[in-house]
């Protein structure tokens, strides 16, 4: 999934949608039910992160990637332990990345790794008015990301996608409830198909192979 044009995989951008399919996107949140190798490819899809070949000369742009394809190449819950550890090292690498040579995928892939620690934080104690404050940072550090991807014709579907995305999992500055959220996020992400977004195409059909 390096660059927009290769996000779809191929697969085609109309789909006829059924009950059923709405369930099996919220099924597909539950991934730790899931054998490990399905774990990583829901999770691949589930949060796209992009290269193109002008960002990989750039070196701090680089050290981030790896780090990037390195968390989805953990072959096991004990490697995946080491996780934070690489997702801390590639935002420092893309933010680097964007600040000293203006790279645009640093900015998609900053907003990648802010939905991945989000998500993989979900389980941890931090309740109250904690995890309200951390949802709230994340959601509006999220929404400036988008908003600098939606300015771009490359990655305008990628920030789409994220926007539905961001209620799917959560990380919404809101307090109605994480199941009327991801409620949200779900009809956010049907639009998204209908319209040809191919992350959402992806997720979707992704999501319909588990359900």
């Amino acid at each position: 999934m390096d660059e927009e044009k290769d996000a779809g995989n191929g697969r085609s951008n109309g789909m006829a949608y059924r009950e059923t399919e709405g369930e099996s996107i919220q099924e597909a949140v539950r991934v730790e039910e899931l054998p490990w190798e399905k774990q990583m490819s829901v999770m691949r899809t589930m949060f796209p992160f992009v290269s193109a070949k002008a960002a990989l000369q750039e070196k701090h742009f680089t050290k981030g990637y790896a780090c990037s394809c390195r968390i989805f190449a953990m072959e096991n819950r004990e490697e995946w332990a080491s996780m934070k550890q690489y997702l801390e090292a590639a935002l420092e690498e893309y933010q680097r990345s964007y600040e000293e040579a203006g790279t645009l995928e640093s900015v998609a892939n900053l907003l990648w790794a802010l939905c991945v620690g989000y998500a993989s934080s979900v389980d941890e104690e931090n309740a109250g008015n904690a995890r309200e404050e951390y949802t709230g940072s994340c959601y509006e550090t999220g929404m400036l990301l988008m908003g600098i991807l939606r300015e771009s014709k490359e990655y305008a579907a990628l920030a789409e996608y994220y926007f539905a995305l961001q209620y799917f999992i959560g990380m919404v500055g809101n307090k109605v409830g994480v199941e009327f959220n991801r409620t949200v996020g779900v009809e956010l992400m049907k639009a998204l198909v209908i319209l040809g977004n191919p992350y959402a195409v992806s997720f979707v059909e992704e999501c319909e192979l588990i359900g």
